[in-house]
């Protein structure tokens, strides 16, 4: 980190050569990494499935040069790629590499996607994972939902109460005319869980990007175009939001309620967690 508190996030905007093989992202991508060491960045965040492989079938192995790459920089690096489990299925992945170039965490995406998205952009549906994904960077808990994932609030909500203060949300692209809707979310997942969101996609086509870190007060750093962008995140201010109570003074020391977390009722949320009738068959469609 760059100071007691203090953590510095950079997120990846790539822009998708369609012409050129899926492997060179991973060149890419170590390129990315180097520049966020030059910005003394702390993590960076690259898209959904960056830098791959995205298609399902198509193998290569980005780990061990991601991992030369944050060694290089003493940059972690939180990326992503689409793996087979058997059987004919598969999964998306969430990795986390450590400044040192060591694997420090492994998320299998939760939630896919329904309709047509995993086909279109992978070629086949994508199984679920068995749990939400957390992982730990030098003694700081980052939550991790992958693109439409975000718009779950009780995914995101599940994650702040296990401790996540950051939480990474890459996406795979191809937002267009719900992408002003898909910021909106990040800001949400934000203020009412009292965290840093951060929200990147992969641009195709030449599409307008939502690349976004987003804080519990208000948006932090934003861009539309390919590259990196950064900020700092006061983590002790949000946890400063965090232990504080609601008041009527002014001024007040606050621009978003305080003390949400602390002030829920879980005895009135049973609906939450019963299964209903008419819910999504993830298993079936992706078998």
């Amino acid at each position: 980190m760059n100071g007691a508190g203090s953590f510095r996030l950079a997120v990846a905007q790539p822009a998708i050569d369609r012409e050129a093989p899926e492997s060179s992202r991973v060149a890419e991508a170590g390129a990315m990494i180097r520049e966020a060491g030059r910005g003394e960045a702390d993590l960076i965040l690259f898209p959904e499935s960056f830098p791959g492989p995205i298609t399902a079938g198509l193998e290569y192995d980005a780990a061990p040069d991601l991992g030369a790459a944050c060694r290089d920089s003493g940059v972690a690096a939180c990326w992503g790629r689409v793996e087979p489990i058997g059987e004919g299925r598969f999964v998306t992945v969430v990795r986390l590499t450590d400044r040192t170039g060591g694997e420090a965490g492994r998320y299998v995406r939760s939630h896919p996607a329904t309709g047509d998205v995993h086909p279109v952009l992978s070629g086949v549906p994508m199984a679920p994972g068995p749990e939400p994904g957390i992982f730990e960077l030098d003694g700081l808990r980052l939550g991790i939902v992958v693109c439409s994932e975000l718009w779950n609030p009780e995914l995101c909500r599940v994650l702040a109460l296990r401790g996540a203060e950051v939480l990474l949300a890459p996406a795979g692209g191809g937002f267009h005319s719900v992408a002003e809707n898909w910021q909106l979310m990040a800001r949400a997942r934000a203020i009412e869980n009292e965290m840093f969101v951060a929200l990147t996609q992969q641009l195709f086509d030449g599409e307008s990007g939502s690349a976004l870190i987003a804080g519990p007060e208000g948006v932090l750093s934003a861009g539309t175009g390919p590259g990196l962008v950064i900020a700092d995140l006061d983590l002790e201010r949000a946890r400063w939001l965090r232990s504080q109570d609601d008041s009527m003074q002014e001024p007040k020391p606050f621009s978003s309620l305080p003390g949400l977390l602390r002030a829920r009722r879980p005895e009135l949320y049973g609906e939450l967690g019963a299964p209903q009738e008419g819910l999504y068959d993830f298993e079936a469609a992706s078998s």
